[in-house]
C-alpha cells in the first residue's frame, strides 16, 4: 500500500477490518458471528441458505462454518448487528458531504472518490483505488483528481482537452503538443477548441437536420406501415365478411333447395301413384272388355241358336277389341307415359351440377416404381396389398425402403381433386399426400412424420384415427370401423380433407401451402406390428352416381 493511501486510511481509522471476507467489499449492515468475525448480513444469509438447502423442517438444526476460522455456527441462531463497526463505516462514507462519489461502492451512501481514472471512465474511493495502485495491469491507466466527467480529459495525459486538430478532427491537451508527443501532428492545423466552436456547432446543426429528416422519414414510414397494416386487416375482414355472407347465402339456398326438391319429389311420388293408378284402370277396363267379349263368344259358341251367333258376330261394340293392334297399342301407350315420367326424374339439379362435378371421383393409378418391395400392385394399378414375402426384387432410388408406401403416378399442382379408397378389412392403414422429394429411407419415409407429407392413419386395435404432418399430431376416436375414405384436395386453397365416404362425414382437414406438386400416397400397412391380411386397399376409379 502506498504511503499516501496508508495515511488516508490511518487518518480515517480504517483498515482491512472494513472488508467482508465473503464479498470482498466494504461491510453492508455487518453482523458478528459467535467466533467474533464480522460479515455482511446478506453474506451470512447466503451461508445459511447453502447449509440448509434440502433439509426441509430440519433446517434449524443445520450448521454453517465461519469462512475465516471454520468455527461452526447454528443456522437458527439470530445474530446481532455490529453497531460500532457500522458507525465507523458511516464515518468513512461521510468523510465529506460534497465531492465525487465512488463508482464501485454499494448501497445508497457511497464514499467520496479519491481518484478518477480517465482510461476506465470511473471514480474510486480510497479502498477501491487500491487495484490501480498495486496491480501492474493498471499501471498505464491515467489517474486524475476526482471529476464527474472524465470525457473532458485527455486519456493519455489526464489533462483538460483545450486544443483541436482540424486535420484529424481530434481534441488535444497541451501535453499532446510537447515535441516528444506531437510528432504525428507535424503540419496539422491545431487551434484552440473555442475557436472552432461555431464551426462544430454548425456541423452539429447539419447532422441534427439529417437526423431529424431521418426521424421524420421513419415516423412517416411507421404511419405508412400502420396504414398499410390497417388497410390489409380491413381488406381481410371485408373478404371474411363477404365470404361468410356468401356461405350463409349458399347454406340458405341449399336449405331452400332441399325443401323445394323435397316437395317436388313428394309431388312426383303422388304423380307417379296417380299415373300408375290411371294406367292400372285403363288396363283393367281393357281386361273387363276382353273378358266380357270372351264370355259372350263362349256363350254364343255353346248356344246352338244360329240367330244368337249372328247377333254376336254383328255386334260392332267389340270391333275395337278385335283389332290385332288394340292390346299392343294400348299397352305401349300406358308404358310410354310411365317411361316419360321416369325419364324426367333422371336429370340432375342443374344449379348444383358444378358442385356435383367437384366430387367426380378422380382416376388414380399406383406407381410400381415407388412401391415398397413387399407391396403387391394389381394389374390395373388400382389396388395394393401388403405381403409377408418380398414381391419386387429390383431396387431403385424411388422405391420406399421401410414404410409400406406407394405413390400415385400423376401429381397435382392445381385445381380440385377427389378420390375414394376402400380400406375395408385392413387393421391399420394411412392415406394422404406426399412431395416427390420425400425421403425413401428411414427415419423420414413414414407418411405424415415429416414436412413433406400429410396423412390420416387408422388403427383398428385402438379404434383411433391419427392426423399427422411433421410436428403436428392429432388423434381422435371413432365409434365405427371405416370402410371407404374420400379425399378432397383443393391445391390453390391448400385444403386436404378426409371423409368417411359411406356416411359423408368429414374426419379431418389440413390447411396447407403447397409449394410444389403433390402425389397421392397410400400405405396399406401403417403399423408393422400387426398381422398380414389378404384384404386390399382399393382405389375407386369412376364417377359417383
Amino acid at each position: 500500500m502506498s504511503s499516501r493511501f496508508g495515511a488516508t486510511m490511518e487518518t480515517l481509522g480504517i483498515d482491512e477490518e472494513l472488508i467482508c471476507a465473503v464479498c470482498r467489499d466494504v461491510f453492508v449492515e455487518p453482523v458478528t458471528l459467535p467466533c467474533g468475525h464480522n460479515y455482511c448480513e446478506e453474506c451470512v444469509s447466503q451461508l445459511k441458505k447453502s447449509a440448509t438447502a434440502g433439509l426441509g423442517n430440519r433446517s434449524r438444526q443445520a450448521h454453517y462454518t465461519c469462512p475465516l476460522c471454520l468455527a461452526p455456527c447454528a443456522a437458527g441462531l439470530r445474530l446481532n448487528r455490529n453497531v460500532a463497526l457500522r458507525n465507523i463505516i458511516e464515518k468513512y462514507r461521510h468523510k465529506t458531504a460534497e465531492g465525487v462519489s465512488c463508482s464501485v461502492c454499494k448501497g445508497q451512501q457511497k464514499a467520496e472518490a479519491e481518484k478518477s481514472c480517465v482510461t476506465c471512465g470511473e471514480s474510486y474511493c480510497t479502498l477501491h483505488i487500491m487495484p490501480h495502485l498495486e496491480n501492474d495491469f493498471f499501471r498505464q491507466h491515467v489517474l486524475v483528481n476526482p471529476t464527474e466527467n472524465t470525457e473532458r480529459l485527455c486519456k493519455k495525459h489526464g489533462k483538460e482537452l483545450e486544443l483541436y486538430c482540424k486535420s484529424d478532427s481530434t481534441a488535444l491537451c497541451v501535453f499532446c503538443m510537447i515535441p516528444a508527443e506531437s510528432g504525428h501532428l507535424e503540419g496539422h492545423d491545431v487551434v484552440r477548441i473555442t475557436e472552432v466552436l461555431n464551426t462544430m456547432r454548425e456541423e452539429c446543426q447539419v447532422n441534427l437536420r439529417k437526423i431529424r429528416e431521418n426521424l421524420l422519414h421513419i415516423q412517416t414510414s411507421h404511419m405508412k406501415l400502420d396504414q398499410t397494416a390497417s388497410n390489409s386487416k380491413n381488406s381481410i375482414e371485408q373478404q371474411r365478411q363477404s365470404f361468410l355472407h356468401f356461405l350463409q347465402k349458399v347454406k340458405l339456398f341449399i336449405d331452400i333447395e332441399e325443401a323445394a326438391w323435397e316437395k317436388k319429389f313428394s309431388v312426383d311420388v303422388q304423380l307417379e301413384s296417380s299415373l300408375h293408378r290411371q294406367s292400372e284402370e285403363k288396363l283393367q277396363q281393357m281386361q273387363k272388355s276382353l273378358e266380357d267379349a270372351e264370355c259372350a263368344f263362349n256363350n254364343a259358341v255353346a248356344n246352338q241358336d244360329p240367330l244368337t251367333l249372328v247377333q254376336v258376330l254383328k255386334n260392332t261394340s267389340w270391333d275395337h277389341i278385335l283389332d290385332s293392334d288394340f292390346c299392343s297399342s294400348k299397352i305401349h301407350e300406358v308404358m310410354q307415359s310411365m317411361s316419360a315420367f321416369q325419364k324426367g326424374l333422371r336429370g340432375k339439379i342443374p344449379v348444383l351440377r358444378p358442385l356435383h362435378n367437384v366430387f367426380q371421383v378422380e382416376e388414380i393409378l399406383l406407381d410400381p416404381k415407388t412401391a415398397h418391395a413387399q407391396l403387391k400392385i394389381s394389374r390395373s394399378h388400382s389396388a395394393v396389398c401388403a405381403m409377408k414375402e418380398i414381391i419386387i426384387k429390383d431396387q431403385n432410388s424411388e422405391r420406399f425402403k421401410q414404410s409400406f408406401n406407394v405413390l400415385g403416378i400423376a401429381s397435382f399442382s392445381s385445381g380440385r381433386h377427389y378420390w375414394e379408397v376402400t380400406v375395408r378389412g385392413l387393421p391399420t392403414w394411412a392415406l394422404g399426400l406426399a412431395l416427390n422429394s420425400i425421403s425413401r429411407e428411414p427415419p423420414g419415409c413414414k407418411l405424415g412424420s415429416n414436412e413433406k407429407s400429410w396423412s390420416l392413419s387408422y388403427s383398428r386395435s385402438r379404434n383411433q384415427f391419427c392426423a399427422q404432418h411433421n410436428l403436428l399430431v392429432f388423434s381422435f376416436m371413432v365409434n365405427r370401423t371405416p370402410e371407404k375414405i374420400g379425399l378432397f384436395l383443393d391445391v390453390e386453397s391448400g385444403i386436404l380433407a378426409f371423409y368417411d365416404a359411406n356416411v359423408i362425414e368429414c374426419l379431418y382437414t389440413f390447411y396447407c401451402s403447397f409449394k410444389e406438386p403433390v402425389y397421392p400416397a397410400f400405405c396399406p400397412r401403417f403399423h408393422i406390428d400387426v398381422e398380414y391380411v389378404a384384404d386390399k386397399m382399393q382405389i375407386q376409379n369412376g364417377t359417383i352416381k
